[in-house]
């Protein structure tokens, strides 16, 4: 096995929470060599928003309109990974590339691509705080507290 280069944590910044129709998502950034992704990425993943989250209905599952879209400049470009919690405790995920010298994202996980290591991060925060607001409290889940429940990583 050769890994080409050596592990560098990257900031990780949660810009806030976004409305959209009757959805509110955590919008977070990671940047390989910014302290954020450049706000031109973020408006341009705006404005895929209707497209990317009607994909919800594509199980026949009860979706809660609570997504998370990580916007990742890489190497090969910006990634826009978008997932929302269906059927109590699952993600639905879908990951689009703009590599960078496009103008436009493209679905890029129909290969089966998920997730990579400084997205994972963020996964791994989203689902503790979704065990902790949500599910250990399925009486009366904290939907509040959930969407307070932010990640911010300093490098």
């Amino acid at each position: 096995m050769k890994i080409s280069s050596t592990y560098k944590p990257r900031p990780i910044r949660c810009l806030g929470l976004l409305k959209h129709a009757e959805w509110i998502l955590k919008v977070y950034s990671i940047s390989y060599q910014n302290e954020r992704i450049n706000n031109d990425e973020l408006i341009l993943a705006k404005s895929h928003l209707n497209n990317w989250l009607s994909k919800s209905q594509a199980y026949p599952l009860e979706s809660y309109h609570l997504a998370t879209l990580i916007l990742h400049e890489a190497k090969e470009g910006v990634f826009a990974n978008i997932n929302w919690w269906i059927g109590e405790n699952m993600l639905q995920n879908f990951v689009y590339l703009k590599k960078i010298n496009d103008h436009n994202f493209k679905l890029y996980s129909e290969g089966g691509m998920a997730t990579c290591v400084w997205e994972m991060a963020i996964w791994w925060h989203e689902r503790n705080s979704w065990v902790k607001y949500i599910l250990m409290q399925n009486e009366k889940p904290n939907v509040d507290e959930y969407l307070k429940d932010q990640l911010n990583i300093d490098i």
